[in-house]
Order: structure tokens, then C-alpha cells, then sequence
């Protein structure tokens, strides 16, 4: 009966929906409907936005579009709150150790199991782009950017970003070259012992001085001189509304490159529905396997205490856990272009076209990561609805306590400051107290 029932409880609903409930949906879901312009835009006009295009989008949008989102945390981030996130060594440590060695190991489990298959239409190409993608950091901006906007701790994002593109240079090349050396099988795709990695790590650390370190920090002097200013414009302009167009950009630009060099064209149907499967499965059991782990171990506890502080350790805030749950799954395509030429630099025989089928992965996980990231944003602000408004009120009733115990205090303060206004009033009547007569004894009197 209850399944019989729901056709005719959806049917209802739909007969209560207005066009202000429509209009409304429409403009929440505003992002994904401009991603889907940008990549109509990227297959009609690729050369507008590909790397080396009309625009040199290799400079005008990878390099200063994610500098203008990160120019705007600085703006609208407290100092004070980053300083002290950066301190939450807890949260390093689940975070990168998860966005590495967690998320690759399932990448490659499944890439080894696509491969031992022997099919001739999944192409190794496409495999060795999922260990590549396994194996990259967390992204640039697109984690920022989605924190803030549910209300989590976009500081700790912030941080956990940095700490995983400073890895990178190190962690993805030993973590590729450790998962393609397990079969003979990925044949050509195998990274040479000793790549260019000098361009690899000449491109990561150039990218993030002058996308993150520089613009936070450019940001927070401003925010720090010009406090009122900065917050009157933050508020008037909505600014932090601008990050989510630029990075609309960034992706416009990636799918550009791809469409241009008919990376996509070449790519067999099968290789194509492996690569979307494998990307959605991946991805909410990334999501979901994090949650667990840092909000399931809340449930449990031992009697033993080291256990239990070994669980403790696990256990996050919500606004720590939504922070954590964007950057486990989240991997980024703004470095997979110079790992890819760095570890395929010296094999002449791999195309550009193959390099773009290496790419593959990366980019349509991206494009399923930001529609799943945007739609858990609502879920995500409901859920942690409950902490804001109990950290709320606590920050209220501290408010009130210093404005009580201020009170009390200028109340004493003014006592006394009244009771020395008698004092004087009194002395300026009948004279100070050393100038009246002292007492006169009774012996006295008789003497005299």
C-alpha cells in the first residue's frame, strides 16, 4: 500500500509547486546551469578557451582565476580563525592521509581489475588516467569555494589544500610509479624512473605562489588595514558569490582544451561509460566512507581509555567534517597537465592525443564532482544548522556576560567615584577632618 501510495503523494506535490517554487528552483541551481552553458560554449568554440587559444587561457584563466578566489577568502577570512586552523593537526593528518593513500588505493584496485579483465575496447589509456587521478591532490578552488557556500570550516579547507598541493611534487609521482609498477600490462603508460620532474615541480610551486599564497596574503593585509571597508564591500557586492563564477571559468577553459584536440571523439563508448561509472561510484563512496569516519566514531566508546582516545581522535565537528568531506574526494585537473608531461616527458611515442586521453578521467570526474558538490551544498547548510545556531547562542550569551560583568564594573567604578564627590562636599562644609577639635575627655574639663 505505501509504495502504491507514492505516485499519488508525488502527483500532489507537483499540483502544489508554483512558479515562484519553480523560479526559485531555477535560481538555486544556478551554477550548474551556467557549467552546462560554459561546456555547450567549450564544444562550439574550443579554441576560445583551450590552453595556447585565443585568450592564452594557460595564463588568463588557470593562473588568474583561482588567484581571484583565493583573493577573495583572504578578504572575507579572519586571521585570527585561520591561524588558529592551522593548528588542528588532527585534521591534517585524516584529511591528506585519506585524499592520498585512501581514495588512490581504490582508484588503482579498480583500474587493476579493469585491466586483468583483457577487454579490447576499454582502452589503457583511460586506466592509467584513473591511477593518475587517484593519485593527484585535492582541488584548488572548487573546495573553498563549495565549504563556505554549505558552512563549513572553509579555513581548514583552505589549509588542507595548500598542505595537499605542497605534497604533491613528492607524493604523486612515488604513488604512480608504485601502482603501475605492479603488471607489465600498462606497457608504455608505465612513467620512466627519473622524469622531468624538475618541470613538475618548477610548475606546482609556481602555481601556487601566484594562485594561493599571494593572493590570501594580499587579501588579508587589506582585510586587516581597511576592516570596515573590506566587510561593507564584501556585504554590498556579495563577493564570495563571484569565487563560484570563476570557477565556472576554470572548468570552461579544461573542457575546451579537451574538445580541441578530439580527445573525447577518440574515446570508445565502453571506455566512456567505464570512466562515468566508475567516477560516480568512486565518488559518494569517497563521501560517505569519510562521514563514517569522522562522525560515526561519535557512537562508539570503550571502556578502555586508549581505545577510546584512539576513536577520539577521529571525531570532528560537523563544520570540521563538512571540510574534510570536500576535500577527501575532490581531486584536481589544474595539476594533472604538468604530472602528465613530467612523467611522460621523455616517451616519444605518446601523442598529445594520448596525453588527452590520460586527462579524460580527471576532467569528467571533475564535471560529476562539482554537480555532486553542489548538490550536497543544501544538505550540508541543513545538517550543521543545528551546531551554527548552539554556537550562536553560546557567542550571544558571552556577549552578555562581558556586558553585565562591564556594567557591574562602571557601576562601581561611578560608586566610588560618588562617594569621593561627598567626601569632598563634605570637607569643602565643615572642613577636613584634621582641622576639627578632637574630643574632649571628661578629665579634661576638670582641669580646666
Amino acid at each position: 500500500m505505501a509504495i502504491k501510495e507514492v505516485p499519488a503523494k508525488v502527483k500532489t506535490y507537483i499540483k502544489r509547486l508554483t512558479w515562484r517554487d519553480v523560479r526559485n528552483f531555477v535560481i538555486d541551481q544556478w551554477f550548474l546551469e551556467c557549467l552546462g552553458i560554459a561546456i555547450l560554449i567549450a564544444y562550439l568554440v574550443p579554441h576560445l578557451g583551450k590552453s595556447g587559444g585565443w585568450i592564452a587561457a594557460q595564463y588568463s584563466i588557470i593562473y588568474v582565476c583561482p588567484a581571484l578566489i583565493f583573493f577573495i577568502s583572504g578578504l572575507t577570512m579572519d586571521t585570527k580563525v585561520l591561524i588558529r586552523t592551522a593548528a588542528l593537526y588532527r585534521i591534517h593528518l585524516v584529511a591528506q592521509i585519506m585524499s592520498y593513500l585512501y581514495t588512490s588505493m581504490f582508484f588503482f584496485v579498480f583500474s587493476y581489475a579493469a585491466l586483468m579483465a583483457n577487454d579490447k575496447h576499454i582502452n589503457v589509456a583511460v586506466l592509467s588516467g584513473f591511477i593518475l587521478l587517484g593519485c593527484t591532490p585535492t582541488t584548488i578552488g572548487s573546495n573553498v569555494v563549495f565549504t563556505r557556500s554549505a558552512h563549513g570550516n572553509h579555513a581548514a579547507t583552505l589549509i588542507e589544500v595548500t598542505i595537499a598541493n605542497l605534497l604533491s611534487p613528492v607524493l604523486s609521482p612515488a604513488l604512480i610509479g608504485m601502482y603501475m609498477s605492479s603488471s607489465d600490462k600498462w606497457g608504455e603508460f608505465r612513467p620512466s624512473s627519473g622524469g622531468g620532474y624538475q618541470v613538475l615541480y618548477r610548475s606546482v610551486f609556481k602555481q601556487l605562489g601566484l594562485t594561493v599564497f599571494v593572493p590570501l596574503f594580499v587579501g588579508q593585509v587589506l582585510r586587516n588595514i581597511a576592516t570596515k571597508q573590506v566587510k561593507w564591500i564584501a556585504d554590498k557586492f556579495k563577493i564570495n558569490k563571484f569565487s563560484s563564477v570563476f570557477l565556472i571559468l576554470i572548468m570552461w577553459s579544461t573542457f575546451s582544451s579537451c574538445f580541441a584536440t578530439g580527445a573525447f571523439a577518440a574515446l570508445s563508448p565502453q571506455s566512456t561509460g567505464l570512466v562515468l561509472m566508475m567516477d560516480f561510484g568512486l565518488y559518494w563512496f569517497f563521501l560517505f566512507s569519510t562521514l563514517v569516519v569522522t562522525r560515526g566514531s561519535r557512537k562508539l566508546h570503550f571502556k578502555n581509555k586508549y581505545l577510546d582516545s584512539v576513536l577520539n581522535f577521529f571525531r570532528f565537528d560537523k563544520r570540521d567534517t563538512i571540510a574534510i568531506c570536500y576535500v577527501v574526494p575532490a581531486k584536481t585537473p589544474a595539476l594533472g597537465v604538468p604530472l602528465i608531461n613530467a612523467l611522460y616527458a621523455n616517451h616519444s611515442g605518446i601523442s598529445d592525443q594520448m596525453k588527452q586521453m590520460l586527462q579524460i578521467p580527471i576532467i569528467l570526474y571533475q564535471i560529476e564532482q562539482l554537480c555532486f558538490s553542489s548538490s550536497s551544498v543544501p544538505v550540508f547548510r541543513r545538517w550543521v544548522r543545528d551546531e551554527e545556531e548552539a554556537a550562536k547562542l553560546e557567542a550571544e550569551e558571552k556577549a552578555r556576560t562581558e556586558q553585565l560583568r562591564e556594567s557591574s564594573n562602571s557601576s562601581s567604578i561611578t560608586e566610588v567615584a560618588r562617594s569621593e564627590a561627598d567626601d569632598q562636599i563634605t570637607d569643602e562644609l565643615v572642613g577636613p577632618e584634621e582641622s576639627h577639635p578632637k574630643d574632649v575627655r571628661v578629665g579634661d574639663v576638670e582641669k580646666q
